[in-house]
């Protein structure tokens, strides 16, 4: 039974979990939210927010569609607006509340918030082109490196992996968040940031408690490919 209502309560990183089993891994559907008004018109979100588009709202559907027969125990989001009203359905899906992890949430991108990336790059290309050769290193102008972002994220996974060993959950987040997540999983540094994609509505699956953690899945947008031969692409960008 579908519930009518998802509650949304907030994590609390203060309390104690036992250790995960190594012999009982957590399984984490590790999703990029759904396309937004934003992404669609190459705006930089970060910390800001934009309704989900209608292209987005038709990706959350075939989440849900696709994560039906996954036993999942629980589903988590960044506190962000877009990664909630991607996961609300997910967890009303599967009857159990949605629970909003701030370590998840996305980079802080400081004053380019809200800009097209068109205007960014021609007022002044240098802090754009500084992301793209050293991204671990560069700091946006009055926001945050990718290694402030991978200290909190990898910590806010860790925790919840603890939380639930040997069980199945969905975590909601972001293109930069999942990133700095995914090469850390892979033990790769933070530099080979744009070698891993993350298309809109994504599940990434990965595999913690054991001897190292294991990415089973990585981008897979299988579950969308009837929009993808209706036309539509699938957007980039945080």
């Amino acid at each position: 039974m579908i519930p009518s209502r998802v509650t949304l309560t907030h994590d609390s990183t203060g309390t104690c979990y036992h250790n995960v089993c190594p012999m009982h891994p957590t399984v984490i559907y590790l999703i990029r939210h759904a396309e937004t008004t934003w992404n669609a018109e190459g705006r930089l979100q970060g910390t800001l927010d934009a309704p989900l588009s209608e292209r987005g709202q038709g990706q959350v559907r075939r989440l849900v569609e696709a994560l039906s027969a996954v036993p999942l125990a629980a589903v988590y989001s960044s506190p962000l607006g877009r990664a909630c009203a991607t996961a609300a359905p997910i967890a009303a899906a599967h009857g159990v509340p949605l629970r909003a992890v701030s370590g998840l949430r996305e980079m802080d991108q400081g004053e380019w918030e809200g800009r097209l990336i068109s205007e960014v790059r021609d007022a002044d290309g240098r802090p754009l082109q500084a992301r793209v050769d050293s991204p671990a290193e560069s700091c946006l102008p009055g926001g945050e490196t990718m290694e402030e972002v991978a200290a909190r994220a990898v910590a806010a996974l860790h925790l919840l992996a603890e939380r639930h060993p040997g069980e199945a959950i969905a975590v909601v987040a972001h293109g930069g968040v999942n990133k700095t997540l995914l090469l850390s999983c892979l033990g790769a540094p933070l530099g080979h940031h744009t070698r891993i994609a993350q298309g809109g509505a994504c599940i990434n699956i990965i595999e913690l408690g054991g001897p190292l953690p294991r990415v089973t899945a990585l981008n897979s947008t299988v579950h969308l490919d009837a929009e993808r031969l209706c036309g539509g692409r699938l957007s980039g960008g945080p």
